[in-house]
């Protein structure tokens, strides 16, 4: 059921492409929000589940050298894993930085193996964006810059 206005809040909607983008205060200024973060979070592990190491890799900041590994290593890590859910906990508050912001996004994974066995992880992401003047669009959007995740019980 829609509301008197017309307007839909489901967020699982389909989305009319024709539509004017919808002024806020987030849109007006293009600071990327904690729903953005979360988004980074969502699309790494879609990656990963695609095998789209070498996309996932650099969601990581520093073009994925924040992963403190190689597109070769950090693609061998997932050798084994047929899938990945995820389940993403609300994000914490924006913390600031010398020109910086950072976001913590909880996270509790289950990881597939090519023979099924499975694991299960929790922890979190911290993620980073630059904020001073003359910083790229790159650097402004979040991107990963470290991870606590850790095996947890199945």
């Amino acid at each position: 059921i829609l509301p008197a206005d017309g307007t839909v809040t489901d967020p699982q909607a389909p989305i009319d492409p024709n539509a004017p983008p919808v002024a806020t205060a987030d849109t007006a200024t293009a600071e990327p929000t904690p729903q953005d973060a979360v988004a980074v979070i969502r699309d790494y592990y879609a990656a990963i589940n695609r095998r789209d190491f070498a996309q996932a890799h650099a969601m990581w900041s520093d073009g994925g050298r924040a992963s403190n590994q190689t597109p070769e290593q950090f693609a061998a890590g997932f050798a084994d894993t047929t899938g990945v859910s995820i389940e993403i906990m609300p994000p914490g508050q924006v913390d600031a930085a010398a020109g910086s912001r950072y976001i913590e996004v909880p996270v509790a994974l289950t990881a597939t193996h090519a023979d099924g066995r499975q694991q299960r992880f929790v922890g979190a992401y911290t993620l980073r964006r630059a904020v001073v003047d003359g910083a790229t669009p790159d650097q402004r959007a979040w991107r990963i810059g470290t991870a606590d995740i850790r095996e947890g019980a199945p």
